[in-house]
């Protein structure tokens, strides 16, 4: 290689040394990739127990010919000659072991189905990172626990999204109402709680697709009990408010007329409105005529 190079500068041909830089830097990322998916599923072979042999009889590294690992159970990639990964398929094999983070590594992936497994734990928090590109995740029928984790919903690609039949708990985020793009959802038997994400009016989102969690709430499922007592609070509230309105403008219009009341009778009684003038002056009038005597 360095010869090559040695041999182009010497030619003084710019335009074929600036396509050979391209060509190198190319080759280098190719290789990178390639390397970097190879990886990737020695990675997820690792972590996961294969107790039928599926991946065993099937994942051989010991091959070293260009897109061998498209050969393998499970892998689709973007090219069959190139060891680049574009989904991973690995339904009903009978593996077990955690969420893989090792697909992380697979920087091509967009789409992963590790359905009906025996998988179990938690989801990665960091799971939107993971396979922050993929476009189908599918993970029903497995044995994961806890709470659905909120960086999902960074997954912002995702078409499909099935974690149904798990033993998940807790609220499902309602982030998740973000993910614009979904045409097939489902979290049905579970054991979720609590309101339910808002996905607008996407008819891909029904009833069905949080069937057998008995705690959850919210369209288009029945109406949450905490809305319904919040709508009547603020029903109660408005009433109360416009009730004492009411009366207080009934006070001050009863202030008024008694006001005007008062005022008629005062001018009844003194027409020209100088009775406090009048008397006055005949106080000052007698205070005179008693100094003057």
């Amino acid at each position: 290689m360095a010869f090559s190079m040695y041999m182009l500068l010497n030619g003084r041909d710019p335009g074929i040394f600036f396509g050979s830089v391209v060509w190198l830097l190319l080759s280098c990322s190719f290789s990178f990739a390639v390397e970097s998916d190879i990886n990737c599923l020695k990675s997820l072979k690792a972590s996961l127990q294969d107790p039928l042999g599926y991946l065993n009889s099937s994942w051989d590294f010991n091959n070293n010919t260009e897109g061998f690992i498209c050969n393998f159970l499970g892998i689709e990639c973007w090219h069959p000659h190139e060891s680049k990964v574009l989904n991973i398929k690995l339904s009903d094999l009978g593996l077990k072991g955690p969420f893989p983070r090792s697909v992380a590594n697979c920087t091509s992936l967009t789409g992963l189905d590790l359905s009906s497994n025996k998988l179990s734990g938690p989801l990665p928090e960091d799971i939107g990172r993971i396979i922050s590109f993929i476009t189908t995740l599918d993970l029903s029928s497995n044995s994961f626990s806890g709470h659905i984790p909120t960086n999902l919903s960074n997954c912002s690609y995702l078409n499909v999204l099935k974690l149904d039949s798990n033993q998940l708990n807790g609220s499902i985020p309602l982030q998740l109402g973000q993910l614009g793009r979904i045409k097939s959802f489902s979290v049905a038997n579970n054991q979720l709680s609590g309101q339910v994400p808002n996905f607008g009016n996407n008819s891909a989102v029904t009833a069905e697709s949080y069937a057998n969690n008995a705690g959850l709430c919210g369209k288009p499922l029945d109406l949450c009990r905490g809305v319904k007592k919040k709508s009547n609070s603020v029903i109660i509230v408005a009433a109360g408010v416009g009730g004492a309105t009411f009366a207080a403008l009934i006070v001050v219009i009863s202030l008024l007329f008694f006001v005007r009341r008062v005022s008629a009778r005062k001018k009844e009684e003194d027409p020209e409105g100088n009775k406090w003038a009048k008397s006055l002056k005949k106080t000052k009038a007698i205070k005179v005529s008693y100094y003057r005597a």
